[in-house]
């Protein structure tokens, strides 16, 4: 079924299979008739067909469905004549509406007198009552958006008194009457998860299905939400104070302890519907200032913002914003009175800002900025003893995502505490703890976890040297280990890191590491001889990928156990792994190379740049290694040298690259472009690198230090093909510079830098690499001379 729009909902009917009985696909094939002016039907008989698919009595839920989709409409579009918000509350403020195509405008916009329109409320009265318990979910989702639409038109019924008195008096009561039969119902749910506390609870193990246990629980909160949201601040004038209190106490416990996960997300909903309202009138500030819906609220924001399920974590995101904006632009509470908030909250806004889901991480971002516009660091120096402690514990959070997550929070610390001399002691008594909490999440099974470690321990190293330096022999061990890594990224993040510590240590650790890089550069030579045949073979072993590690999906549930080490509990180490090869230890190191060369020519290095006594005879073995043709990963080996080459060459600068450093690479360069039996990535990775080669020292100087024109010819198609990929990518490039935003929850500017590392919003810009315009080369566009040389 397809109910996006009123037509393509009738339209699906009669594509259902089995075949749905006669009466509803006639009533359907009236209703839809009603949008050609030919064969237009009279109101009366409209709402006829849409009664009528209301009212049957069928096994089929599908009419029933459709019926109260249209009927739904109709009260909407009256409330809308009644100067009301069109829009009815059901799936949130953040979900867009639809666009109604105008065969959809035929079918649901019509006039009807108020009589009819009456009748249609006592239709979805009656609908409300019996289906509220339905066992299809989307009938139940239906009748909520019924029941706020019901509520909606029959709230601006009344004020509007236009009507006849009993008219009035008798939808009031149907909406009263409809509000008590969800209450009960609610109420008799919540009673059978307390009485089986042990099936219903988040910590149960069992699996139940929709239908079980909490079947109209999760549709009936968003009832409630919807009839909140109608009524606004006057829901709580026909509350008794044991009502609010029981109403409260069944919020918090679908909303923390409930083992649904809808449930939890619906719950959080009327939350947030009961934070509006009470912010809409200054009679129920007191609720908000120190009352009891204030602290229930925490209670509710403390669990869901910390769920595991992404869905329960971006509602209780929404939540979060709207209690803040709330408190802080309707209320006007003083900042003592909001300060009472950052112990609980500002740890867990911090977070989230790196979670995995996008939707919540770039909601959180944009949320922290709404909040804290200009004073976010100083109120994270004010709560660093609570964030740290929430840091440390989700480092060892049972969500590997979670753990990911605070690693990267962690090291934002680093970055903006750490290195601002205004507040660095202020994180200063907590570099320890927080320093083996980043130790224990080294031994992490997952290897995102893994990665995340390794570069917030390069930070703090970086941030507060003397504080890491008892450690720092745990951490080169780590370090190295993540240097060999079997995953390319870890590699590479590990030699960011240990870049950082060379920063951070001086000359000696320097010196360290380049007695590590002479002694494992040579690895791939030792590296077994294997055929691409042979290659393939062990790729495609069953034997090989069977019983594998599961990874979860959806959730972000954790399927990875944890390791043992550094103190954590647990002696699980992964048994599905396989052998570190030595080229992978090769490609450590030209990472690291990379690093080292970069990190050592920026202006506040401790270490100056490195000099062509040590660096030619150690580029020269790097180009001897990367030579290596006995094994198929060689192809990988030399596509990380021509992607860090570019790097390393802007490190040394145009003058000494032509000088010295060009011919070393040059000939290797063009071998891989011409080599017919190159996989597709090397050859891709080695003409991006002859392209900004180009940029850097000019294409006509690249293009003579070559031999011959087979070779120039070689060099000249490959720039060609690289600048029709420029040119092709410059149109989209542009566009994702010039959007305002990249999804429906980002903050505008977050991502106006395509392609470029990892975005976090911890990190300063200056980590990121800018992007240089594409150029043409080749034909007669060629620049000429040392003139063409051009800067990034």
């Amino acid at each position: 079924m397809d109910f996006s729009s009123p037509t393509r909902a009738l339209q699906s009917l009669p594509r259902r299979n089995p075949a749905l009985p006669d009466d509803i696909l006639h009533a359907a094939q009236v209703l839809l008739d009603s949008s050609n002016e030919e064969t237009k039907t009279s109101d009366q008989a409209y709402l006829d067909a849409i009664t009528s698919l209301v009212q049957l009595d069928e096994e089929r839920w599908e009419g029933l469905a459709v019926g109260l989709l249209l009927a739904t409409d109709i009260l909407i579009e009256a409330s809308a004549a009644q100067h009301k918000a069109k829009a009815v509350y059901i799936d949130g403020p953040r979900v867009p509406d639809a666009t109604i195509s105008g065969s959809d405008i035929a079918v649901t916009s019509r006039s009807y007198t108020t009589t009819q329109v009456s009748e249609i409320a006592t239709l979805l009265y009656n609908a409300t009552l019996k289906h509220l318990e339905h066992n299809e979910p989307r009938i139940r989702t239906f009748v909520a958006k019924a029941v706020g639409a019901h509520a909606t038109w029959s709230i601006g019924f009344t004020a509007a008194g236009v009507a006849d008195p009993e008219m009035m008096q008798l939808h009031e009561t149907e909406r009263n009457e409809i509000y008590q039969t969800i209450i009960t119902s609610i109420n008799e749910h919540i009673q059978q998860g307390r009485d089986n506390s042990e099936k219903y609870s988040k910590s149960s193990t069992g699996a139940l299905d929709d239908t079980t246990g909490w079947r109209a629980l999760e549709t009936n909160w968003q009832c409630v939400a919807c009839w909140i949201a109608s009524l606004g601040s006057a829901y709580f004038e026909k509350l008794q104070e044991n009502d609010m209190e029981t109403l409260l106490s069944n919020l918090e416990y679908s909303a923390v302890t409930h083992v649904n996960r809808h449930v939890r997300a619906a719950a959080i909903a009327v939350m947030e519907q009961l934070v509006i309202a009470a912010g809409s009138d200054s009679k129920y500030w007191p609720y908000l200032e120190n009352g009891e819906l204030r602290t229930t609220t925490i209670k509710i924001l403390k669990a869901g913002l910390a769920d595991n399920w992404s869905q329960v974590r971006m509602a209780a995101s929404v939540l979060n914003r709207v209690f803040w904006s709330t408190l802080q632009e309707t209320c006007h509470f003083p900042t003592e009175n909001l300060q009472l908030l950052y112990p609980v909250l500002v740890p867990r806004m911090c977070l989230n800002r790196f979670y995995l889901a996008q939707g919540v991480k770039l909601y959180s971002h944009q949320t922290w900025k709404l909040v804290f516009p200009e004073n976010g660091v100083e109120v994270v120096a004010q709560s660093i003893a609570s964030i740290v402690r929430y840091y440390v514990q989700m480092c060892d959070a049972d969500n590997h995502v979670v753990r990911e997550a605070a690693c990267q929070a962690v090291a934002e610390l680093a970055v903006k505490i750490g290195m601002d001399e205004q507040h660095a002691a202020v994180l200063q008594p907590h570099v320890a703890i927080l320093l083996q909490a980043l130790l224990m999440c080294f031994h992490d099974e997952s290897w995102p976890v893994r990665d995340e470690a390794c570069l917030a321990c390069g930070t703090f190293c970086r941030a507060y040297p003397e504080e890491c330096r008892s450690e720092l022999e745990t951490l080169w061990t780590r370090w190295t280990e993540q240097l060999t890594d079997q995953i390319w990224s870890v590699r590479a993040d590990a030699a960011v890191a240990l870049g950082q510590a060379c920063q951070a240590y001086g000359q000696e650790f320097f010196d360290r590491l380049m007695k590590f890089i002479k002694e494992t550069l040579p690895s791939a030579k030792n590296q077994p001889s294997m055929s691409m045949e042979e290659y393939k073979a062990l790729q495609n072993n069953m034997d090989a990928h069977t019983d594998s590690q599961l990874y979860s999906c959806g959730s972000l549930a954790p399927k990875l156990k944890k390791k043992a080490g550094a103190g954590r509990i647990g002696c699980s180490n992964c048994g599905i792994t396989r052998p570190k090869q030595p080229w992978e230890a090769t490609d450590g190191c030209l990472y690291l190379i990379r690093e080292l060369m970069d990190t050592c020519s920026e202006p506040d290095s401790v270490i100056p740049p490195l000099s062509d006594e040590l660096l030619l005879p150690l580029l020269q073995e790097v180009a001897d290694v990367c030579r290596v043709s006995h094994f198929p990963q060689g192809d990988e080996l030399r596509a990380t040298l021509w992607r860090q080459l570019p790097g390393m060459m802007n490190a040394v600068g145009k003058v000494r690259c032509k000088r010295l450093y060009l011919e070393v690479f040059l000939d290797l360069l063009i071998r891989n472009l011409e080599s017919s039996s190159a996989s597709a990535i090397s050859k891709h990775a080695a003409a991006t690198c002859a392209y900004e080669l180009g940029v850097l020292i000019g294409p006509n100087i690249l293009r003579g230090r070559l031999f011959d024109e087979r070779q120039q010819e070689v060099l000249d198609r490959a720039l060609r093909e690289r600048e029709i990929e420029e040119r092709n990518m410059a149109p989209m490039l542009q566009h994702q510079q010039n959007q305002k935003q990249f999804s429906p929850f980002e903050p505008p500017g977050l991502l106006d830098t395509p392609y470029s590392q990892k975005m976090q919003p911890g990190l300063p810009p200056e980590l990121l690499i800018q992007q240089h315009p594409p150029q043409t080369y080749g034909g007669n566009n060629r620049p000429d001379g040392l003139g063409d040389a051009m800067s990034m």
